[in-house]
């Protein structure tokens, strides 16, 4: 009881700003079932919207720090397991998944724009999918989508099959092209 009072006083401290004025507002949470005393309806709304994303099952955690998100996904089975342990998904068939037609180049590219798309509130989102023995990861922040793409984001989300699902998601030349300017492997 001690615990959940002592982190309901530690939350509302960081959320409240006490006494700093100026402190950054920083909430991490799991995406999983685990009961965290939050109230930020935009930490909420993100959630919601990765576990939308391709593959959201697989989703382990979500950050929102002013305008940008990040998401990162399971670096293994066992991982998913963790947050998912009713699944029936088999670690094969997980596998299958990442490794079937450029699946992970097009999670981290439409996954990126359309949690901007969905949520007014994101500048920049930031996706990382630790897969094998590498990490995949994508940032993309508005402005530099607009200037890659040559129009404004209202333009984009307003038609948008064929101005960013079509030619960079479904099209393997301009997913090539999308990932090699905002995304990266390590």
């Amino acid at each position: 009881m001690n615990i959940k009072i002592s982190t309901v006083i530690a939350i509302s401290c960081i959320l409240l700003s006490c006494g700093n004025g100026e402190q950054k507002k920083e909430i991490k949470e799991n995406v999983s079932n685990t009961k965290t005393a939050t109230n930020d309806p935009k930490l909420e709304e993100l959630k919601t919207e990765a576990s939308r994303l391709r593959a959201g099952g697989s989703i382990k955690s979500v950050e929102l720090i002013d305008k940008k998100a990040t998401i990162t996904y399971v670096s293994n089975f066992t991982e998913y397991k963790e947050i998912n342990p009713q699944s029936s998904l088999t670690e094969s068939e997980l596998k299958a998944y990442w490794d079937s037609g450029d699946a992970i180049e097009k999670a981290l590219i439409d996954g990126s724009v359309r949690i901007m798309r969905k949520l007014d509130f994101v500048d920049q989102v930031n996706i990382n999918l630790p897969y094998e023995e590498e990490i995949y990861e994508i940032s993309v922040n508005k402005a530099e989508l607009e200037k890659f793409i040559g129009t404004d984001f209202k333009s984009i989300t307003d038609n948008w099959d064929k101005r960013f699902s079509d030619p960079y998601v479904y099209n393997k030349k301009g997913r090539e092209a999308f990932f090699k300017k905002f995304g990266v492997i390590k």
